[in-house]
């Protein structure tokens, strides 16, 4: 990648050309509380350059002794080690960093919601598990996906259809259906006037609660294979359904979240997270998704 792009990431904006949104970027992250080696906002820079370069934390060192400009640009002298940066990590608040961003940038005009696995070991590794009933990771689980059963945890998450930026992220258990996390889903987009979602969502709960809770309309595919029998529908599904029909074209801007996914997956290793000791998913997730924002802003 360019200096362009690193610099583009390690600073927000230039500030000759956005100075405002600079500062307002750099406010995302608030001022230490007490007086550290490496300010907070060091340690972000740092987390965020290595998911661009796609470093890990134990490399990180030699990669940023090789890219000394990086470090200058941070206003470091020396690279944190590795222990500091993990430990450090995990204490974020993504989220609200991440809404931070979003802030400033979101469209609040069309929003998807879906999900994707993480693949948390080898498929080989988890069939030989499953075999012997000795799970190493509690949170990952089977489900069964396009692509075939697959182990691992689920990463559910809502995006800006216009911006193209995630506006937030919620990892669960693989085998945890999409519609019994749709609730919090639907609260990270309320704000938006449309909000698509594919055919697991289409429940009457989660009409019930789109409609009572936000001023969004729910333009969800029909599982047909529930059955729609016209009489035996509840009024807000019945609505639903109409809404699919009326808004067929919208609807397939649905399309951006799956393309998201595949650059999240392809060209952010996203899709293969594996499993160790300690590790928060949340905030390996976090970091790539707000790695991937501030590519998009």
């Amino acid at each position: 990648m360019s200096n362009i792009i690193y610099q583009f990431i390690i600073l927000g904006y230039a500030r000759t050309a956005y100075p405002a949104d600079h500062d307002r970027i750099d406010n995302i992250v608030s001022p230490d509380e007490r007086r550290r080696k490496y300010t907070d906002r060091q340690i972000l820079k740092i987390l965020i350059l290595l998911q661009i370069s796609d470093i890990s934390y134990r490399s990180s060192a030699t990669f940023l002794t090789n890219h000394e400009e990086y470090l200058r640009m941070i206003g470091l002298k020396e690279m944190p080690s590795f222990q500091t940066l993990s430990r450090r990590a995990r204490k974020f608040d993504l989220h609200a960093i991440n809404r931070g961003i979003v802030f400033l940038h979101s469209m609040k005009e069309c929003a998807a919601v879906d999900s994707f696995m993480i693949h948390t070991c080898k498929y080989s590794t988890a069939m030989r598990r499953k075999y012997w009933g000795n799970y190493k990771d509690p949170e990952s689980g089977w489900s069964k996906t396009t692509k075939g059963w697959t182990y691992g945890r689920k990463c559910h998450m809502s995006l800006d259809i216009d911006s193209l930026l995630i506006m937030d992220w919620i990892i669960t258990k693989g085998n945890i259906h999409d519609s019994r996390i749709s609730h919090e889903m639907v609260d990270s987009v309320r704000n938006f006037s449309y909000i698509l979602g594919d055919s697991a969502y289409d429940t009457s709960d989660i009409y019930d609660y789109v409609f009572e809770n936000t001023h969004s309309l729910p333009i969800i595919d029909t599982n047909k294979r529930r059955g729609i029998v016209p009489e035996r529908l509840s009024v807000n599904r019945r609505i639903g359904i109409d809404l699919r029909r009326e808004y067929s074209s919208l609807y397939s801007l649905r399309w951006e979240i799956e393309r998201t996914f595949s650059i999240l997956e392809e060209i952010m290793n996203a899709e293969n997270i594996w499993y160790v000791r300690n590790r928060s998913y949340d905030t390996a997730m976090g970091l790539k998704a707000i790695a991937y924002n501030l590519m998009i802003v």
